[in-house]
């Protein structure tokens, strides 16, 4: 394995963000610092271990998992959820593991597991967290279900007054968008639009082509795939390159990070401007506002579709009550480096919600270009926007982390 090196990392606190139950962290480290050699990390011959020292004088040791960066500086990142701690800023000391040294690797136990019906899940300690439904018979991919820490899902398939099928593409969480290049890849009812000045000529799919990486991990599990968005003409006019990361959080809560690559693969395309899409969700019946006991919240503290429809604000929460006894929710959180942001959101109190990041602007891609777009999703206990608020600033702005070495053995 080379010279082994001890590292101490110190993890500065991010401004005015309280510590949470469990802190995000990540930091890129040359693997030239670590005397590992980059197929260690992709045969998982080595394993890695976060040490630190809490307030009350406990050391704790937590999983890291690495992913080699696609940069020419042969680094990696190492990604690890951090306990709750007094402040916000910490050090750790990072301890290699491996079968030579005899020190047990961390157990990958966020799980991708492929399922029948073309739909594959991500378990984490044998509780299926989140499905991912890729069948051809769906005109688009989606998520269903999403399990909030109740363990039941906190989004449901279609709306629950609508049996003429008009809404029968709101399925759980999805990707979408209204009008590219005047075809529908959001509604599948072309003729609800018959007698408007509607540009759309046909109605899209968006098709799962391959899976690039399905990825266990001690932290999170990874799923990248590649898919086609196609015309009603059958001609590809993108293609998305999807980044789905999902990370099981304590007592049931968890974070899915999408990362979303569009590249036109005709001359040009154009995202029109409209509310419906990117990233939509149809929430659970009773975590409705209209008749449910639920509440949609933005970023701004403005509450449900009253308030919220159309307005701009980093990210937006729909919550209720998922049993009698519990609360759970769903806050969609766009990334700062977004295109329009921060951008305007779609949300209904019938249950549903979408960010909407070209609602007031159309943007057009030519050939050769890309266009990336980030969301995380946390899907959480109670109705707490404070919590919300942490989560956000740990995805906008996370704390960064300086690395020192010392020889070791």
């Amino acid at each position: 394995m080379g010279t082994r090196r001890l590292l101490s990392l110190d993890v500065a606190a991010t401004a005015g963000v309280e510590p949470t139950e469990e802190a995000l962290l990540s930091a890129a480290i040359d693997l030239e610092m670590l005397g590992v050699e980059p197929a260690h990390i992709e045969q998982r011959q080595v394993g890695f271990w976060m040490q630190e020292r809490l307030p009350d004088g406990q050391t704790v040791s937590v999983p890291a998992q690495a992913e080699i960066l696609p940069d020419p500086q042969g680094r990696i990142k190492l990604t690890w959820l951090a306990p709750r701690s007094a402040s916000a800023a910490r050090r750790v000391n990072l301890e290699l593991a491996d079968r030579v040294n005899g020190k047990a690797l961390p157990f990958p136990g966020v799980q991708v597991l492929p399922d029948a019906n073309e739909r594959v899940w991500v378990s984490h300690d044998n509780r299926n967290l989140l499905g991912y439904c890729y069948s051809g018979q769906y005109r688009k991919p989606f998520f269903y279900p999403v399990r909030g820490p109740s363990g039941r899902s906190v989004t449901r398939l279609g709306h629950p007054r609508d049996f003429g099928g008009g809404h029968d593409h709101h399925r759980s969480l999805w990707i979408e968008h209204e009008n590219v290049n005047d075809v529908s890849f959001e509604t599948e009812h072309l003729h609800f639009y018959a007698g408007t000045d509607s540009p759309l000529v046909g109605i899209g799919r968006i098709a799962h082509d391959r899976f690039l990486r399905q990825e266990d991990g001690p932290v999170y599990a990874r799923l990248e795939m590649a898919l086609d968005w196609v015309s009603h003409e059958g001609d590809v006019l993108l293609n998305e390159i999807r980044r789905v990361r999902v990370y099981p959080l304590a007592g049931g809560e968890q974070l899915i990070d999408f990362d979303l690559t569009f590249q036109p693969q005709v001359e040009q395309v154009t995202f029109g401007q409209s509310t419906f899409g990117i990233l939509a969700a149809r929430v659970a019946h009773p975590l409705e506002v209209l008749r449910g006991g639920g509440r949609i919240l933005n970023a701004r503290g403005a509450l449900n579709e009253e308030g919220v429809h159309r307005q701009t604000a980093e990210w937006c929460d729909y919550a209720g009550p998922i049993s009698p006894d519990e609360t759970n929710g769903i806050a969609v959180l766009g990334h700062p480096e977004n295109i329009h942001h921060p951008h305007r959101w779609h949300v209904r109190d019938d249950g549903w919600m979408c960010a909407a990041p070209f609602a007031r602007h159309a943007k057009t891609i030519h050939g050769g270009e890309t266009l990336s777009i980030r969301f995380r999703v946390f899907v959480h206990d109670g109705d707490h926007a404070s919590r919300i608020a942490v989560r956000y600033a740990e995805f906008a702005q996370p704390a960064t982390v300086s690395v020192s070495e010392g020889e070791g053995g």
